[in-house]
């Protein structure tokens, strides 16, 4: 009986056998699987030698693992290493099928292996034998399934059928497959579809020329190929896929073009799906061997542009495929080749010009004449030529025209008495310039027959070759001989420096400068004051409309606490309505200024009438006043507060103001017409002076003229006479319509002008002229000069005549206006000695007397007087500008210190009184000395002006700044070398140092004769300041010149009306004067108390009562006073007392 022991070990080699076989059986399937797999594959791909025998080592070296792997299993099993394989785990496998508990056999293991040790040895025995014989029954298959092993044996059957039909139903590729993998390491060619052949082969051409590839296959032919061409000089490029398309025929076809180099090419083919057993098809590779053609391997254009324009060559390389140029450049092209030249040419526009060949380089020249294209056509000694020569592009760039921007003159434009025409021009031109020209025509008017004939005269250019410059020039048209109503038609011709295509001209549009006659300019002055009186009129009448509207409004405030929406919109029209009235006389102002600019420009009037029109603007600028476009804006403001109390009082000084305005629009209007009356006479002496200078230097011609003069000298004579006719016929009937003018003012001066149209030698004069004429049309000299002379002589008793009777209008206004000033003044001079009379007992009365009252009532009857004076002199302003702001200041302050003394009186304060009384007394005096000088100014020149002491001196200033003007002139256009201009600049800096020198001392002088009109004297030196700021820095500009001139202009106008006609902001100019007064001891030098006073004063004044008409008269005068003399005086007043 064998023991448990030895029973478990024959289990264990029961079941290491047991599971030999299953695993034998699965490397068996696996095996053949591989087997199977490997010749499918084979007979599908083709492997590599490479692929075939790493496979088979790989198999060998799987084979040697599954081995050495058996045989570590079988050691480690039977030393009992492998869990499946130990004696426990087979008892317990054993136990459970043998024994009822799985225990038993392990536990008689243990006995049996401890038996000598045990303590019931036989009952051990026992239990041992009893299990050994139990376990000699146990049946192994019933241990160890054998299901697994006969499972892989079926899956091997399975794989071996499947090998075995895919062998038989494939079995060459099969067959081949397997002697392919007998043999490993040997390589075996792989069968293709079809074959690819060249029938090109090697090709031989010329650089540039094209060639065609073709191809054939046989066998299963695909729709295209792909051509490998690789350049020999680049192998290694990636080169563009290349298709070639199958023809009708069957041939592969690709053409190349110009082609320079070698190459080596062939066709392939790819395969498209991964299982084929090829990667690609391809020809042999064949060779395109190219011979070298003529090219450029360095090419130079230079290009030099015509000599007119001054501009360097220009060179460029080959790489630039331009060539742009001037029409008339030369080009000069230089190459050089890769092999020696034979010949050369450059063909432009089909045209071929030949190159001069030396060796392997190249050169030829031509001028750029239009736009085209340049080819360079070259042949090698062996006869080859370049193929497709690189087009160059010829650019032709024209040489533009010149431009001119005239900046003056204007289109149109009048000339002056000066007859001069600035012309200021900015030429510009891509080169430079030849010549620039005025041509001009002189067209006579109608009722002269006269041929016109064009003339030219050249403005000098001093730096032709600046392409960018301004050109500034007076161009003086006395020497022209024109005559009143003559027209210089003219314009600019511009010509470049081209010498190839030109010169090239720029010719402007026409310009037109008239020289008026003098009928034409006042009768354009005359409409356009008739304007301005129709403007005025309708201005005065809307705001009497809206000025009617406010004071209904107002009394309707007074009946509501608030206004209604309609009352705010009728209020907000009647603003609007305000301001455009005012706009409208803003535009009037501006419209008189330049009525004065025109008279001045053409020296219409006297400069004693010029002021008068000054002082029209002035009026119109003082209506607009600062404080009424406050009293606007109050109004606004009030009615976004809606604050009735408020609003009704800004609508109360709203409409007062108003009313002022009416009242200076009226005076206005009234001294309009007094002026164009006395613009009438004016006009007429102008007319006859200007008419008899004319005639006496037709005369002198006329006696320098004989037999032998020539005959067109006559009829240019008869012509100008006959524009003496012309305007001596125009004088007459602008005679009655004078005396019209006059009529109102003076009915004596309009009768003399009615009878002296109406004189027999009126029309002796007009037989005179035309006599004349007709003895120039005959040639007749001697008795052309007797009716001449005849006729100036006549003209002369004419104009003096004329002259008499404007001496009589002025004389017969002034003695008039002295009249009335003389009542005025002696009213206040008999107020004055009243107020001294009065002040004089107020000083010494008790404050507790009862004569106080009394006293309070005569100062009361005092003012009363002195608001009749002030009516006075309301109606005055209205005829004259007489009445000064001076006058205006001295009454506005007497009226406020009587009202203080009252209001003193009335408080029993009889030494305030007295001071107030004082004051009062003071300012009638000051205002009685105000009347008396404009008294004195009137008699004395018949006009307020005052003054001609001034007008010699001003004359030499002027005439020196004209000069310097000049000079000046010639620095800022740049005609003279760079020492030149300096030496000039030290001068002109001198010169004009000493004019501003000269014009303080001119003004130090007005000022001390306490004469007024500074302001635009002010403007002047400050102009000169700026002008030596300017020369001190050596630069003189177009600002400079222009400001020079505006200097020269003020000048003049000084001479002529010296009146305050400078910058706006100088317009109203004050000058500081010294007065002295004669009057009661102990007055003080001021005009008046404080400012805030004074407003008091004027309140109380307001608020008492008075009709519209004073309290408007009393607004006024207040306004007039000056703060700022108003605060100073004031305050020495104070310190005196």
């Amino acid at each position: 009986m064998q023991s448990i022991e030895k029973q478990l070990k024959t289990i264990r080699s029961a079941a290491l056998l047991n599971d030999a076989k299953t695993a034998a059986w699965i490397l068996y399937s696996f095996g053949l699987l591989a087997v199977i797999s490997a010749i499918s594959l084979e007979s599908i791909f083709y492997f590599i030698p490479q692929v075939r025998y790493g496979i088979w080592q790989l198999g060998l070296l799987i084979t040697l693992v599954i081995l050495s792997g058996f045989v570590l299993i079988y050691v480690l099993a039977i030393n009992n290493r492998i869990h499946r394989y130990r004696r426990s785990t087979l008892a317990r496998a054993a136990g459970r099928l043998v024994f009822p508990k799985e225990d038993t056999l392990i536990n008689a293991l243990q006995l049996e292996r401890g038996i000598d040790t045990s303590s019931s040895k036989k009952l051990s025995k026992s239990f041992v034998k009893k299990t050994v014989t139990k376990l000699e029954n146990l049946n192994e298959a019933e241990l160890f399934h054998s299901n697994r092993a006969e499972k892989w044996k079926s899956y091997s059957m399975i794989i071996l059928l499947v090998g075995v039909f895919l062998f038989a139903i494939s079995w060459n590729a099969s067959a081949q497959a397997i002697f392919r993998w007998s043999h490993p390491q040997t390589s075996f060619s792989v069968p293709k579809p079809f074959a690819i052949q060249n029938q090109s082969g090697n090709i031989n051409l010329l650089g540039g020329e094209t060639t065609e590839l073709a191809f054939t296959v046989t066998g299963d032919a695909p729709d295209s190929l792909i051509i490998d061409l690789q350049a020999y000089a680049a192998p290694d490029s990636n080169q563009p896929i290349i298709i070639a398309k199958k023809d009708n025929v069957g041939i592969y076809k690709y053409t190349i073009e110009d082609i320079s180099q070698d190459y080596r090419y062939r066709a392939y083919y790819k395969a498209v799906h991964f299982w084929e057993v090829w990667e690609e098809i391809s020809s042999p590779f064949y060779a395109i061997s190219v011979t070298d053609r003529p090219v450029m391997e360095d090419l130079t254009i230079t290009l030099t542009p015509p000599s007119y324009t001054h501009l360097k060559p220009i060179i460029q390389k080959g790489n630039q495929a331009d060539i742009s140029g001037l029409i008339g450049s030369s080009v000069h092209v230089a190459l050089r080749s890769n092999r020696p030249l034979k010949n050369g040419a450059l063909i432009i526009n089909n045209e071929e010009l030949s190159m001069k060949i030396n060796g392997k380089k190249a050169a030829g020249d031509f001028t750029i004449k239009e736009d085209g294209q340049l080819a360079i056509q070259l042949q090698d000694i062996r006869g080859i030529t370049n193929r497709n020569p690189i087009p160059f592009y010829i650019t032709a760039i024209h040489d533009l025209k010149p431009d001119i921007t005239v900046y003056q003159p204007e289109q149109v434009i009048e000339l002056g008495r000066d007859q001069t025409i600035p012309i200021h021009l900015l030429i510009e031109d891509d080169f430079g310039f030849s010549n620039l020209q005025v041509a001009y025509e002189i067209h006579r008017p109608a009722y002269i027959a006269m041929d016109i004939l064009l003339s030219l005269f050249s403005i000098p250019i001093d730096d032709p070759m600046n392409v960018n410059q301004e050109l500034i020039h007076i161009w003086q048209l006395v020497e022209l001989g024109l005559m009143p109503e003559d027209e210089v038609h003219f314009h600019f011709e511009l010509s470049d420096n081209d010498l190839i295509n030109g010169p090239k001209k720029t010719i402007t549009n026409e310009f037109i400068a008239r020289l008026p006659g003098l009928a034409e300019i006042f009768t354009a002055f005359e409409n356009e004051e008739e304007i301005i009186l129709e403007e005025i009129t309708y201005s005065k009448e809307e705001l009497e409309a809206i000025r009617e509207n406010l004071e209904q409004l107002e009394l309707d405030i007074l009946k509501q606490d608030e206004l209604t929406w309609d009352q705010q919109q009728d209020l907000q029209k009647m603003l609007e309505g305000v301001r455009e009235e005012f706009r409208k006389m803003k535009e009037i102002a501006q419209s008189l200024e330049a009525l004065q600019e025109a008279a001045d420009k053409n020296d219409l009037f006297s400069s004693d009438l010029l002021e008068k029109f000054n002082h029209l603007q002035e009026l119109i600028d003082e209506l607009l006043s600062e404080d009424l476009m406050k009293n606007l804006q109050n109004i606004d403001d009030m009615m976004a507060e809606m604050d009735p109390n408020k609003l009704q009082d800004a609508l109360q000084s709203l409409t007062d103001n108003m009313e002022r305005i009416e009242q200076e629009l009226d005076r206005f209007i009234d001294i309009f017409e007094r002026i164009k009356a006395e613009q009438k006479i004016d006009e007429l002496r102008t007319r006859l002076e200007t008419l008899a200078e004319q005639q006496e230097k037709i005369h002198d011609r006329i006696d320098r003229t004989n037999e032998q003069t020539d005959r067109s000298l006559f009829s240019k004579l008869s012509e100008e006479e006959q524009r003496q006719v012309e305007e001596f016929s125009n004088i007459r009937n602008e005679m009655e319509e004078t005396a019209e003018a006059v009529e109102k003012f003076h009915k004596e001066s309009s009768d003399q002008l009615t009878d002296l149209k109406r004189d027999p030698l009126m029309n002796q004069i007009y037989a005179d002229l035309q006599r004349t004429v007709n003895q120039l049309s005959r040639q007749n000299t001697d008795e052309a000069s007797e009716y001449s002379a005849s006729a100036i002589e006549n003209l002369q008793n004419l104009l003096s005549e004329i002259r008499d009777i404007q001496q009589g209008f002025q004389s017969a206004t002034t003695r008039e206006m002295a009249s009335k000033f003389q009542q005025v003044m002696s009213d206040v001079l008999n107020l004055s000695k009243s107020q001294e009379q009065l002040q004089s007992e107020t000083g010494f009365v008790p404050n507790n007397s009862p004569r106080l009252r009394q006293m309070a009532g005569r100062q009361q009857m005092m003012q009363d007087q002195l608001y009749q004076i002030m009516e006075q002199l309301m109606e005055l302003s209205r005829e004259t500008f007489a009445v000064t702001p001076e006058i205006g200041r001295g009454m506005g302050m007497s009226n406020a210190m009587m009202e203080e003394a009252i209001n003193a009186l009335a408080q029993r304060n009889g030494r305030g009184a007295a001071q107030h009384q004082q004051q009062a007394m003071k300012s009638l005096n000051e205002t009685a000395m105000a009347i008396h000088q404009s008294m004195i100014q009137m008699r004395s020149s018949g006009s307020a002006s005052g003054y001609e002491q001034f007008l010699e001196q001003m004359q030499k200033l002027a005439g020196q700044q004209q000069g310097i003007n000049n000079q000046s002139m010639q620095l800022a256009m740049g005609q003279m070398t760079a020492a030149a201009q300096q030496g000039l600049l030290k001068k002109i800096l001198q010169e004009q140092r000493q004019i501003r020198k000269s014009m303080q001392e001119l003004m130090n002088e007005m000022k001390r004769s306490g004469e007024k009109g500074l302001g635009d004297m002010g403007g002047i030196a400050q102009e000169m300041d700026e002008v030596l700021k300017d020369l001190e820095r050596k630069k003189i500009s177009r600002k400079t010149v222009d400001r020079q001139q505006r200097i020269l202009s003020r000048m003049l106008d000084s001479q002529k009306s010296l009146t305050q006609r400078g910058e706006k902001e100088e317009r109203k100019s004050e000058t500081a004067t010294e007065i002295f007064t004669s009057g009661p001891a102990g007055l003080p030098t001021d005009m008046g108390q404080r400012r805030s006073l004074a407003l008091e004063a004027m309140n109380r004044a307001l608020k008492a009562g008075y009709p519209r008409d004073y309290q408007a008269m009393i607004r006024r005068y207040f306004n007039s006073i000056s703060e700022n003399d108003f605060l100073s005086t004031q305050s020495d007043s104070l310190n005196a007392n």
